[in-house]
C-alpha cells in the first residue's frame, strides 16, 4: 500500500530474525549451565548458528506468506500462538531434515528444544507488545486506515493529498465508486461492497467529497459507519466558508466534517449510544427501513461486565446499530466524560413508547419470547391500551436449543407476517445472541427489552419511579428475586464500580 507499509513489513521481518538469532544463542548459553548440556561447548552452539539462520528464514517467509506481516496490529494470543506454532513447525522440519540429509548428529537435540521453547514465547510477547503500543499510537497519533467514496477530480487531489501528507496521519487503502476513476489507483469495488471492505482493511474512517456523491450515498455512508464503527468526515461543497466549528477538522487542505447519527460512549469496551428518549425514537422512525434485519441491545451493568470479560458477546453487542443505555449506572457514566445530554432509555419504556404512536403511523409489531400465558395475557392488555396497533404475530420458543428446522420455520413465520419491529423478550445474553444470529435474516429492526414482557403482563411489579430516577431499580429486582439475583449484582455492580471509578476504564 507504499513505501511506509513497504517499511514497516521489512522492519517487523529482521526485527524477528533478529529476535530468533537472539533467541538461539541465548539457549545455547543456558544449555552450558544446565546438568545435561555440560558436556557441551558454547563454540558448538556458534558452529551451528547457520542452521539457527537458515531456520528463522523459513519462519519469517511463512508468517509472511500467512499475512501476518501486512500490520502491525496483530490477533489475539491465541491466533498469534497458533500462527507461531505454524512457522515453528515448518522450519524445524526444514532445520531437522538439513541435520538429517548432512549426518549432523553433533547437534544438540536439547539445544533445539530449548531454542524452540524460547523463540515462541519471545516471539508471542513481541507482537502483542508491538500491536497493543501500536494500537495506543495509532489513537492518540491518528495513523488510520482511510476509505475515500466517490469519483471525480476533487476525490483525486483528496487522494493526491493523502499521499503527501508529510504527517502520514491517513493511510489511504482505495476508494469506492460505481466504476474506476481514471487518474486514482485503489478501485475497490462499488457501494455494496463498502461494509466488506472495511472490514478486510480494517478501515477506521471514511471519507468523500460532498460534490462528489448522492444524497443516497451519503445515507449508506453513514448507516455503514455507525454499524462499523468508523468514522464518517464529509467535505461539504461550502467547506471554504467553515471555520471554528467543533466537528471541523482539517484533512489534506480539505476541511471536513464529522457525521455520524449519534455519538457513542466507550463503557469497558461498549459503544453505548449518548441518547434520550425523544431522541432514540425519532431515529428508529427515521432509520427502519435502513435498519429491517438489524438489531438493537439495552445495555445494563450485568451485560456491559459481561461483555468486557467475552470478546464473542462483546462482538455481539457492538455489533447492533444501537446500544442503548438501559442501566441508570451507563448514562451516569457518560455524563461524567462530557456527554450531558446522555439519559437512560430502558427497553420496557422504548416498547411502550413505539405502541403508543403505532396505531396512527401504521407500525406492526411481532413480539418473541417468554411463556403462551404471558404473551395471551400481553395480547389481551394491548387491545385495551392501544386500540388498533398491529399485532403480527407472537411466538413463545421452547425453553431450549432450536433445531435448524425449527428456527427456520420461525424466521418464515416472522416474514410472513412483514413486522417493522420484533420485539425480543429471552433475557441477558440469550436475547442478544439471538438477535446477532438473525442479523439479516428478519424482516423487522428487533430490539431486545428483556424482561419487558413481563413488566407488561403483570407477572413482575416495576421499581417506584422515584427508584428508577435515582438508578436503583436494580435494587428493586434483587428484593424481589434474591436467591437468584444476589451473587449477579455483588460481582457485576462490583465489578463495574471498580473498573470505571478506580480503574479508570
Amino acid at each position: 500500500m507504499g513505501t511506509k507499509d513497504t517499511t514497516k513489513r521489512l522492519v517487523s521481518m529482521l526485527s524477528e530474525l533478529l529476535l530468533i538469532m537472539v533467541c538461539y544463542f541465548l539457549c545455547g548459553v543456558i544449555r552450558v549451565f544446565l546438568p545435561l548440556g555440560r558436556a557441551y561447548a558454547f563454540r558448538d552452539t556458534i558452529s551451528y548458528a547457520y542452521l539457527a539462520v537458515l531456520y528463522a528464514v523459513v519462519f519469517v517467509l511463512i508468517h509472511y506468506l500467512l499475512g501476518g506481516y501486512d500490520s502491525l496490529k496483530f490477533g489475539s494470543a491465541r491466533k498469534e500462538l497458533l500462527r507461531i506454532v505454524l512457522g515453528e513447525l515448518l522450519g524445524c522440519l526444514v532445520m531437522t531434515s538439513v541435520i538429517y540429509i548432512f549426518r549432523l548428529e553433533q547437534f544438540s537435540r536439547l539445544l533445539l528444544v530449548l531454542f524452540l521453547l524460547c523463540s515462541a514465547a519471545v516471539l508471542l510477547a513481541k507482537r502483542l507488545v508491538v500491536s497493543h503500543f501500536y494500537m495506543k499510537y495509532s489513537q492518540t497519533k491518528g495513523h488510520f486506515n482511510t476509505i475515500l467514496v466517490g469519483m471525480g477530480v476533487a476525490t483525486a487531489r483528496l487522494r493526491q493529498t493523502l499521499e503527501e501528507d508529510p504527517d502520514g496521519e491517513l493511510c489511504y487503502c482505495g476508494y469506492i465508486a460505481e466504476a474506476p476513476f481514471e487518474g486514482m489507483d485503489g478501485y475497490l469495488g462499488g457501494l455494496g461492497l463498502l461494509e466488506k471492505r472495511i472490514e478486510e482493511l480494517d478501515i477506521k474512517k471514511i471519507i468523500a467529497l460532498q460534490q462528489d456523491i448522492s444524497e443516497e450515498t451519503l445515507r449508506v455512508m453513514v448507516a455503514v459507519g455507525e454499524k462499523s464503527a468508523v468514522e464518517v468526515l464529509l467535505v461539504p461543497s461550502f467547506g471554504a466558508y467553515l471555520s471554528g466549528q467543533s466537528r471541523v477538522k482539517l484533512v489534506g487542505g480539505f476541511r471536513t466534517l464529522r457525521l455520524s447519527l449519534f455519538d457513542t460512549s466507550d463503557i469497558l469496551g461498549v459503544r453505548v449510544a449518548v441518547t434520550d428518549m425523544e431522541k432514540t425514537v425519532a431515529l428508529m422512525e427515521s432509520q427502519l427501513e435502513n435498519w429491517r434485519g438489524e438489531y438493537v441491545c439495552v445495555a445494563n451493568v450485568h451485560t456491559t461486565v459481561t461483555a468486557s470479560e467475552d470478546k464473542a458477546y462483546l462482538k455481539v453487542q457492538n455489533g447492533a446499530v444501537m446500544v442503548l443505555p438501559d442501566g441508570g449506572p451507563l448514562s451516569a457514566y457518560s455524563r461524567r466524560h462530557d456527554f450531558e445530554e446522555a439519559r437512560r432509555v430502558t427497553g420496557p419504556d422504548l416498547m411502550l413508547r413505539l405502541l403508543e404512536i403505532s396505531p396512527a403511523k401504521g407500525y406492526r409489531h411481532f413480539f418473541y419470547g417468554s411463556t403462551e400465558e404471558t404473551l395471551e395475557r400481553m395480547k389481551k392488555r394491548l387491545a385495551v391500551d392501544y386500540p388498533g396497533l398491529q399485532v403480527c404475530g407472537m411466538i413463545s420458543p421452547p425453553f431450549r436449543a432450536l433445531t435448524d428446522e425449527e428456527d427456520a420455520a420461525i424466521v418464515e413465520k416472522i416474514n410472513e407476517a412483514r413486522p417493522d419491529f420484533i420485539w425480543v423478550g429471552l433475557g441477558a445474553p440469550k436475547q442478544e445472541i439471538w438477535m446477532n444470529q438473525h442479523q439479516g435474516r428478519v424482516a423487522g429492526l428487533m430490539i431486545g427489552v428483556g424482561a419487558g414482557f413481563d413488566y407488561y403482563a403483570g407477572n413482575i411489579k416495576r421499581a417506584p419511579m422515584w427508584m428508577q430516577r435515582c438508578s436503583l431499580e436494580w435494587l428493586y429486582r434483587l428484593m424481589q428475586d434474591p436467591k437468584r439475583l444476589f451473587m449477579r449484582y455483588l460481582y457485576t455492580n462490583t465489578k463495574f464500580i471498580w473498573n470505571t471509578l478506580f480503574r479508570g476504564k
